[in-house]
């Protein structure tokens, strides 16, 4: 019997620049597939490099996360057309899923939320907060863990914009009573089919190992935060109920969700 074929682009924002995002996305929907008994035929769209965007014949869409600011590039070709292309997929209700930068550029553009600089960069394994039992977080704890890498962030939800859209906010960052900012949004549910996060839920334990572990970047986190959050990060990797929990439920939830959808 021949498997479905499950056709699925990823928009890769990453501009060239080293990362471990593109080779985790693959790996989670290639396992998937296998799980599900589907042929999976990705195409990578090199959006920042080369103007590539996909047209609406895809079963599913995923935009990764990317270096720099989601303001700076307003106006800019590939902005542009990633606008563009955010706009057709809504109008079409396809299965998307947004992740990090991607993320930002959207709550930018639908102007749900403030975007700005963090007080410091956000690097490490962290907790995450769902706010409801939306689908996208089953066989996840509460909190969950994540890998965030971020300096900037999405704060003080515009209420108006996000209920004339009909979008529910569905998580947040870790709680900190000891410092007296806002929270920021971890997560968005922007219609029955579109879900964007303000972290990396593709983050796997042997793939962030190799990251974490690159000297520079090592030496990054210890300056920056110190030795103990290096060695809990390192931590965190290797608990199962931390990233490869995450890693191993929330995109394949949003993969199986988008199936149903287009069963239907």
């Amino acid at each position: 019997m021949t498997k479905p074929i499950i056709t699925i682009a990823i928009i890769d924002l990453y501009d060239g620049t080293t990362n471990v995002g593109m080779e985790c996305i693959i790996n989670i929907i290639n396992n998937w597939g296998v799980k599900r008994n589907f042929t999976i035929e990705p195409t990578i769209f090199k959006l920042r490099e080369s103007n590539e965007i996909p047209d609406h014949q895809f079963d599913i869409y995923i935009s990764s996360g990317g270096p720099g600011s989601p303001l700076d590039s307003i106006n800019s070709s590939w902005d542009n057309l990633y606008i563009q292309w955010l706009e057709k997929m809504l109008e079409l209700n396809k299965p998307v899923f947004l992740i990090c930068h991607s993320f930002q550029m959207a709550c930018r553009h639908f102007n749900l939320g403030s975007i700005g600089l963090r007080k410091s960069r956000q690097i490490g394994v962290l907790p995450v907060h769902p706010l409801c039992a939306d689908p996208i977080f089953e066989g996840l704890d509460d909190p969950f863990y994540a890998l965030e890498s971020r300096a900037y962030q999405i704060v003080a939800p515009n209420d108006e914009a996000i209920t004339k859209m009909g979008a529910t906010i569905i998580a947040l960052e870790k709680i900190r009573p000891q410092v007296p900012l806002e929270r920021a949004i971890m997560a968005i549910r922007f219609n029955e089919n579109m879900i964007g996060v303000q972290f990396h839920p593709e983050g796997e334990p042997k793939a962030l190992h190799v990251f974490l572990n690159n000297p520079d970047l090592k030496k990054v986190i210890i300056e920056e935060f110190g030795i103990e959050k290096w060695e809990k990060n390192m931590a965190y990797l290797d608990d199962p109920s931390k990233i490869q929990k995450t890693s191993e439920n929330l995109i394949p939830n949003f993969l199986d969700a988008a199936i149903q959808f287009k069963k239907h």
